[in-house]
């Protein structure tokens, strides 16, 4: 019974000992009140804010699987109000409106009046109708490395960042204007150059002789990018990413991550004039256009699967961007020519496509129709079709002299045409495919059939 009550004892005096630590440790740690540790997070959040003469540039994703991002330049005073451009669209004006450092779950950064950085969450915006970019105006501070300030969403805190970095300029103003409007013509230029073709790749080299390349599968109206490759045996890896425009060029979310190794930031090639390279450890990714497929295409198998090919003026979208400023350039100069005044081209179809009939083009214009006979070869390897004029046609030389630029574009390229699968037709079940310009891959051409 004695030891009994001596362990007893014993056990009373270490649970107090313990407890009399912990005490100790609780007013050690918790030495400022919490009143006057919500007052000390914001103000070194205030404070490093306003330490910037010249104001931050902040990169903004705002949910990276999903979207890419944009950039913004803030510059903020001490009055509570806030000096901001942005490259979202081509209103690059500095504004001025509100915000506020306070505390929610924790420091916050918040957007109390409307200026650029609102247009990411513009839920009417054409194609995101209700959702926008599905930013937000509240940030939840991260990190300071050392003067970079990084924010979190709370909504969608694995996928948003919010980063601003001092911008060291000497005029916040001029600097900051002309360095959106650069990255607004990088973004631009990334899909309307001369330089772009059908096929963007990603090519990854790791420095030891293995390469890997990718179709990099990019939408431009999200800023976003799927690349994906077809393995050795016979897989398909893919990958997802943002791309955020700058005027060095690009900063993708999330990071490639390789190894030991993350890439993230992009520069233009001045060399090329459009590949855009990351270099980090001896590893090298580009990312640019190329002349030929990288991947194997969803080849249409054409003249088997439809009889007729309608040009797709409904889903304009469809064809490459550098085709359309062809095509709109095109009937400009076709409308004001002197011999047919105001002539325009309503339709091309190409017709008798599987029937075993003579094929053929049929031009629709304001002045008459025309046709020209075809030849064509598919190549069901390659995907590849080739056609060849028979010399049969009901249009008068003058009339296919007008015409010979179009005819050169849409079917006379020496070296033929890819075909790849499309879709379908707006809201119909019929199906669309395209034909890729093998001279000029630049040239992607949509058609729908039946």
């Amino acid at each position: 019974m004695k030891k009994i009550y001596n362990n007893y004892w014993f056990i009373c005096f270490l649970f107090l000992s313990l407890a009399s630590c912990n005490d100790d440790n609780v007013d050690e740690v918790f030495a400022d009140s919490p009143a006057d540790r919500i007052a000390q997070g914001n103000s070194e959040l205030l404070n490093a804010l306003l330490a910037q003469q010249n104001g931050f540039k902040a990169v903004y994703f705002t949910k990276n699987d999903e979207f890419g991002g944009f950039t913004f330049f803030m510059n903020f005073a001490a009055d509570g109000t806030v000096a901001m451009t942005s490259d979202f669209d081509a209103n690059t004006a500095i504004e001025s409106s509100s915000y506020e450092v306070r505390l929610g779950t924790t420091t916050e950064l918040v957007f109390t009046t409307r200026n650029h950085i609102q247009k990411v969450s513009n839920p009417d915006l054409p194609g995101l109708i209700g959702t926008g970019f599905k930013g937000t105006s509240v940030f939840q501070l991260f990190a300071n490395e050392d003067g970079k300030l990084i924010f979190k969403d709370a909504r969608n805190r694995d996928t948003a960042t919010l980063i601003l970095t001092p911008t060291n300029f000497s005029n916040f103003e001029t600097e900051s204007i002309a360095s959106v409007e650069a990255s607004l013509q990088n973004r631009d230029s990334f899909v309307n150059s001369s330089a772009v073709t059908s096929f963007p790749f990603m090519r990854i080299d790791d420095g030891t002789g293995n390469i890997k390349e990718y179709s990099l599968n990019y939408d431009g109206f999200r800023l976003f990018a799927n690349p994906f490759t077809i393995n050795d045996d016979g897989s398909i890896s893919d990958l997802n990413f943002g791309l955020a425009f700058t005027e060095e060029g690009f900063t993708i979310s999330p990071a490639l991550d390789l190894g030991e190794t993350k890439i993230e930031d992009f520069v233009l090639d001045q060399t090329s004039g459009s590949d855009y390279i990351a270099e980090v450890n001896n590893i090298k990714v580009k990312i640019g256009y190329g002349n030929v497929p990288v991947v194997p295409l969803d080849s249409y198998d054409f003249g088997t699967a439809h009889e007729v090919a309608v040009f797709n003026l409904a889903e304009m979208f469809k064809h490459s961007a550098p085709f359309n400023n062809f095509y709109e350039n095109y009937t400009t100069n076709l409308a004001a020519n002197p011999t047919l005044p105001g002539l325009e081209i309503t339709n091309i179809i190409l017709w008798e496509l599987n029937t075993g009939g003579i094929p053929y083009i049929d031009i629709r214009t304001n002045y008459g129709n025309v046709f020209y006979d075809l030849d064509f070869t598919y190549d069901e390897n390659t995907g590849i079709v080739i056609f060849s004029l028979t010399g049969a046609t009901n249009a008068p030389g003058f009339f296919t002299d007008l015409l010979q630029p179009l005819l050169d574009v849409f079917i006379l390229s020496s070296t033929g045409y890819y075909t790849v699968n499309s879709g379908t037709y707006q809201n119909f079940s019929n199906r669309t495919f395209s034909l890729i310009n093998a001279d000029n891959p630049s040239y992607k051409i949509d058609y729908w059939t039946f």
